[in-house]
């Protein structure tokens, strides 16, 4: 049973070195405390609350005091007069499950003929995607910067600028095009691009000084009954 939250606050910062933990798929694992660490920092505040809601244990983080910021209006806000909001959450990814497995269940029972027809007619308005994509970071000064690390959020692919600040990723035929968000992976810039698949070329990315992020167990309080 997920638990409703009235509050966030980080009561046990943590001060090991991000960096310098070992590296997992949206977390990096502390040593010290023989724990996962996740990285909340690409997240929106629903999916903050989704996590913390259905922990059970203990949970440690990473976000910026901006996001824990935002993440507390956002509770403070949220309906108080339906008891099961938080629930709502979990119904509704349900549902949308239930209902993407459905649309698939129809999609292989539509006879062969029809399911041509209508590719016929879509084809021509879907956007090829590029076997690849490239572009240039530039800091705040508008010189290129080398040897940082970009990556497509939520996903497995990610590059180096080199020497003149120019990033380039290959897909392959297993990319979800919907993941579009492209990340700056530093504890020194913030800044992403949203890509545009219609082309090779994307827009510069430029950088701008990160927020400094705070770390350590996360602590939630419930509603008074």
């Amino acid at each position: 049973m997920k638990t409703r939250i009235n509050e966030v606050t980080i009561a046990e910062p943590c001060s090991q070195n991000w960096d310098e933990m070992d590296k997992g798929a949206g977390f990096n694992f502390c040593k010290a405390c023989s724990k996962n660490v996740i990285d909340f920092s690409g997240y929106t505040n629903a999916e903050i609350i989704n996590v913390l809601a259905g922990a059970s244990s203990s949970v440690c983080g990473r976000l910026s005091q901006t996001q824990l910021n935002q993440l507390n209006y956002h509770l403070s806000v949220a309906p108080t007069s339906n008891r099961n909001w938080m629930k709502y959450l979990g119904v509704l990814a349900i549902g949308m499950s239930i209902f993407v497995m459905d649309a698939k269940a129809e999609k292989l029972k539509t006879p062969i003929e029809i399911t041509k027809t209508i590719h016929n007619k879509t084809d021509d308005k879907k956007p090829v995607l590029p076997k690849k994509i490239y572009g240039y970071v530039i800091g705040a000064d508008n010189k290129a910067v080398a040897g940082l690390r970009l990556s497509i959020y939520d996903t497995k692919y990610s590059a180096l600028t080199d020497k003149n600040g120019r990033y380039e990723i290959i897909f392959d035929d297993k990319f979800d095009a919907n993941k579009n968000r492209l990340m700056v992976e530093s504890i020194q810039y913030a800044a992403f691009l949203t890509l545009d698949f219609s082309k090779e070329k994307q827009n510069n990315l430029q950088l701008k000084k990160a927020e400094p992020m705070i770390m350590g167990k996360m602590i939630i309080t419930s509603p008074k009954k």
